[in-house]
């Protein structure tokens, strides 16, 4: 019988004694992509940390870091967390699917001024839930990760790295905004007279979008729906973004 050349002989790399190199790349790539545990620990080496690094900046111990990259937890609600620190997408590290990186060629992230630096030309945002849209403020917009991400919004990256998605919850904004249409929101932007933003009175229990009214000492928050009052703001009002665009998917 024909001896099979190496390469062809197996897709484990443990049982190659002299192993192909080439052979053995292509086996550790897909074995990066294999599991939630195996794309983390090849996040945070493509980034430079080791796992206390991770843990503090995510916020979690060192030991649920290990467990995760051991495969002995299987999920965790700081995917996305831990896909920002290490620069790559959370899509991939969640699912496997698509490109580990969004930085400069070859996967290793670009720097403004260098010579092969290019940006994207899709950035992609979480879209959540209104409730979860209270926890942004300018203040926190840049250590909040939210927790239930619904789906992942593409959009043209002339937003902060904060910034989330919504879905119109109701009439009150139409001929502009429709209800279930997707609007992007940036909770780092400041609301300024004739902004359409995500906001909530302190006390309400809920955000709610509206356009801001400046008129001398006084503010408003507008619906767009002559069915609905205007309403003068009384008291602190807590801004969660300001909407930059809407997204609309037809099918």
């Amino acid at each position: 019988m024909a001896k099979k050349n190496m390469a062809e002989t197996t897709t484990d790399a443990d049982d190659v004694t002299m192993p192909n190199p080439i052979t053995t790349s292509k086996v550790k790539a897909q074995s990066d992509a294999h599991s939630l545990g195996e794309r983390i620990q090849t996040a945070r080496k493509f980034a430079g940390l080791t796992q206390k690094q991770i843990a503090n900046r995510v916020g979690i111990s060192q030991t649920a870091v290990h467990k995760l990259e051991g495969g002995f937890s299987r999920t965790s609600k700081k995917t996305v967390s831990i896909a920002l620190t290490c620069g790559v997408d959370p899509i991939w590290l969640d699912t496997g699917r698509g490109e580990m990186s969004l930085g400069g060629p070859g996967g290793q992230p670009g720097k403004p001024g260098d010579k092969e630096y290019r940006t994207p030309v899709i950035a992609r945002i979480p879209l959540i839930s209104w409730e979860e849209a209270k926890a942004y403020t300018p203040k926190t917009a840049e250590t909040h990760h939210p927790e239930n991400v619904q789906a992942w919004i593409p959009v043209a990256p002339r937003t902060s790295t904060t910034a989330y998605a919504l879905k119109v919850p109701d009439d009150s904004m139409q001929p502009e905004f429709h209800e279930g249409e997707i609007i992007i929101v940036d909770p780092t932007m400041k609301a300024d007279h004739n902004h359409f933003i995500v906001a909530r009175v302190d006390g309400d229990s809920r955000a709610t979008l509206k356009q801001l009214i400046v008129h001398g000492a006084k503010r408003y928050m507008k619906p767009l729906n002559s069915r609905y009052p205007l309403t003068e703001i009384q008291g602190e009002l807590i801004v969660s973004g300001v909407v930059m665009a809407k997204y609309k998917d037809y099918v």
